[in-house]
């Protein structure tokens, strides 16, 4: 079966056909009495529509199984090229706006979120990169005038610099729309990669700082942003518990309320009065009806499925392999632990959904592509015709060798 349908890993498709299921499990949970109470039938829309999403997951996740990791390799750069003109979409006329954010654009019935793919191209995009670099020599001669030191350093300096200055454009493409928490997922993920893919510990520490104070600069030119930190400080004062800590107040009433066991399937108030209880904040549900244990075998499953990508990335047949399925984990991972930390109040609202678990067609897609992409990479590499025919040609020596020394 494995083999018919191309899967290179089984637990990892196990483990991500798991979270798929859970997140089914968890928004029809989320959703339905608000459903019911808005008179939309017992079956919440959020439901719905990932369950129309779904089969498009698959099926795309299942034909990049079936697309080897060399063609992936030559189409990354086209289709992060694509996915950059994709976010400009969003900002134009054709723009589908919602809570104040511009993330969207319609394609005949479905609305899609193009940054939720440009996640996997930037992976994609960096493994190609990495894949084929090698390392900046420590010692460079000494440049004789200006002319020569263009040509030699500073050229190729620029060069090498160029997949982050990329990078950075996407970052700021996305943090327009605004959405700053998956400006922030791209930018880690990036980091990730680069560590991993050799950049030095001195341009990684220079990065980081840049980093940090475009964050800041970003932070401060918006004021409700800052708003929204300060206040997520004080969010349990009177006049902040009812408007800019409302969400992250009732989900730490949630957590709370849910104990160890839960209240029980059904049982939670959350639902009822967080605005995202299916989306950003669904494991607020989790956490009240199923308790801890609800929020551990969430954090199981997800955990699992990046440790088993880490695994393989250890274990690749290339370097391009390699770098996608860090990439993918590291997304995977990345993206969990905001969410997590967002729901327990550690951070304030960012708007960072649950991987697998959270409703949202862009999102469900995004990850289906990931994991079949990093099936299509784990594929064995065919052997050159040349050392095939060597490895022939040697085999057949030494059976000839053997053939005549038993007739002698």
């Amino acid at each position: 079966m494995s083999k018919y349908l191309r899967i290179s890993d089984t637990p990892l498709l196990f483990f991500t056909l798991l979270a798929t299921g859970l997140g089914l499990v968890f928004i029809f949970d989320a959703g339905y009495a608000r459903s019911i109470a808005a008179d939309y039938g017992p079956l919440p829309k959020e439901f719905k529509s990932q369950l129309m999403f779904l089969p498009i997951a698959l099926l795309l996740g299942f034909v990049i199984m079936a697309i080897s990791a060399k063609n992936w390799e030559r189409a990354a750069k086209w289709l992060w090229f694509v996915s950059i003109a994709a976010l400009l979409v969003p900002l134009t006329a054709l723009g589908q706006e919602h809570n104040g954010a511009v993330r969207w654009f319609r394609l005949g019935p479905v609305e899609i979120q193009p940054a939720e793919f440009v996640k996997i191209t930037a992976i994609l995009f960096l493994a190609a990169v990495f894949a084929t670099r090698g390392m900046w020599p420590k010692k460079i001669k000494a440049p004789k005038h200006f002319a020569d030191a263009m040509d030699r350093i500073y050229i190729p300096k620029l060069k090498r610099c160029m997949p982050l200055i990329w990078i950075v454009v996407a970052t700021l493409l996305i943090e327009r729309e605004p959405d700053m928490g998956t400006a922030f997922i791209v930018a880690i993920i990036a980091f990730v990669m680069m560590f991993a893919g050799g950049v030095s510990r001195r341009s990684l520490a220079l990065m980081g700082i840049v980093a940090v104070l475009g964050i800041g600069v970003l932070t401060m030119g918006q004021g409700y942003r800052m708003d929204r930190i300060k206040n997520h400080f004080d969010r349990w004062s009177t006049q902040n518990m009812d408007d800019t800590g409302y969400q992250t107040v009732q989900s730490e009433i949630a957590l709370a309320s849910g104990g160890v066991l839960g209240v029980g399937p059904g049982g939670g108030r959350a639902k009822h009065v967080l605005p995202a209880a299916t989306t950003d904040f669904i494991l607020a549900t989790v956490g009240e009806e199923f308790g801890v244990l609800g929020i551990f075998l969430v954090l199981c499953v997800l955990g699992a499925l990046v440790v088993r990508l880490f695994q393989l990335a250890a274990n690749a047949p290339t370097r391009f392999a390699s770098m996608v399925l860090t990439g993918v984990g590291s997304w995977i991972g990345i993206q969990t632990i905001l969410n997590v930390m967002m729901v327990n109040a550690t951070l304030p609202a960012i708007g960072v959904p649950l991987p697998f678990i959270s409703s949202g067609g862009s999102s469900l897609v995004a990850l289906w592509l990931g994991v079949g992409l990093c099936q299509a990479v784990l594929k064995p590499v065919p052997e050159p015709v040349a050392e095939v025919e060597k490895g022939a040609a040697h085999r057949n020596r030494w059976r000839n060798r053997r053939t005549r020394l038993s007739r002698t």
